[in-house]
């Protein structure tokens, strides 16, 4: 059984349509003006991050934090491929807080967007300052656009045991500041749906999905930097999540645009907080279709302000490119909304 002759593809022709009609969603973010948390410390060196990836990993673990996917000295793979680079550090350790995070799927799927988060370290070498940054938790629903107040209480919390933990570990050494948000996008999330004719077995269905979403996207030079499975968590044998059949959360890079933000000219490693992106997709259970979404580029731009045509250029590149690749696999454009709130 063939997977593209099972997506319906006479939906694709309401895709503009409907596209129309995701960017004319309305929000209104919280009161957070914070983008992300930073923890600058002076003089470290290689040393200090040997160190530091220790301590992502087993110290995290006793507070509920699991390392997914680390990717230590990107810098390092810039300098290589581009034959310089402006950094002398720059790592992206993915963490999931399984027993946290993913029940709260049950509420709003959305998570997904931003779970597993990134926990950055990066240094320029303008400066050899060293910065241990993530993303907050306000930050990232509101560009996730979940205004659940059950979900939201507990999202946050979530993170406080992890900030708690290194201001512990690096004490007054560790200047903490925030970085701030400087706007939100038109559109800040992008949403899919690719109906399919039931299959025979849902989960060989949705194995063989995975491998042509993976292929498709390899071939116009991503990389897979990270994938999870929600339903079957290397941490847990419960099903914490009954609503669904399939929920997987990929974690894409694309080289040559993280140059360009991160490093090159104008270095914005603060930016590292977004990446890799996040894209979740899952089947509820009962449903026929799959559903697809990702915080926009754009949001990127707009949360930090960025004006530099090349970065922006690359921006409006991968906001096109990505739902161009979705749409060849057969999906549909939705509005971003909570599908589980009738």
């Amino acid at each position: 059984m063939k997977l593209l002759s099972q997506i319906v593809p006479t939906l694709l022709l309401s895709a503009t349509l409907i596209t129309s009609l995701a960017a004319m969603d309305e929000y209104v973010p919280s009161s957070n003006k914070n983008l992300a948390v930073e923890y600058t410390l002076e003089n470290k060196d290689i040393v200090f991050d040997k160190a530091f990836f220790d301590f992502t990993v087993k110290p995290l673990e006793k507070i509920g934090f699991y390392l997914s996917d680390p990717h230590h000295n990107v810098n390092l793979v810039y300098e290589e491929l581009k034959g310089e680079t402006a950094l002398s550090q720059l790592s992206f350790s993915s963490l999931v807080s399984d027993d946290k995070a993913r029940p709260l799927f049950n509420k709003d799927p959305r998570i997904g967007g931003f779970t597993p988060f990134n926990l950055v370290i990066y240094r320029k070498k303008s400066d050899m300052k060293t910065v241990i940054t993530h993303i907050t938790p306000e930050a990232a629903l509101d560009i996730l656009h979940i205004t659940d107040k059950d979900v939201r209480e507990q999202y946050i919390a979530m993170y406080k045991p992890l900030d708690e933990l290194i201001e512990k570990q690096y004490g007054a050494e560790a200047k903490k500041s925030y970085t701030k948000i400087q706007g939100y996008a038109k559109k800040n999330m992008m949403n899919f749906e690719i109906p399919f004719e039931q299959p025979e077995d849902i989960d060989d269905f949705f194995e063989k999905f995975q491998e042509k979403f993976e292929t498709t996207f390899q071939t116009k030079g991503y990389i897979i930097a990270g994938f999870y499975n929600m339903k079957s968590s290397l941490n847990s044998n419960k099903d914490v999540l009954p609503v669904y059949s399939n929920f997987v959360v990929w974690s894409l890079c694309h080289i040559p645009f993280s140059y360009t933000i991160f490093d090159g000219k104008d270095p914005l490693p603060q930016a590292a907080v977004f990446a890799p992106c996040s894209m979740y997709a899952y089947i509820k259970e009962g449903e026929n279709k799959i559903v697809i979404g990702m915080p926009t580029l754009s949001a990127w731009a707009a949360a930090l302000g960025i004006t530099d045509k090349e970065k922006l250029q690359k921006i409006e590149e991968l906001d096109t490119e990505i739902p161009s690749i979705i749409h060849s696999l057969g999906g549909v454009d939705v509005s971003n909304a909570n599908p589980l709130v009738k």
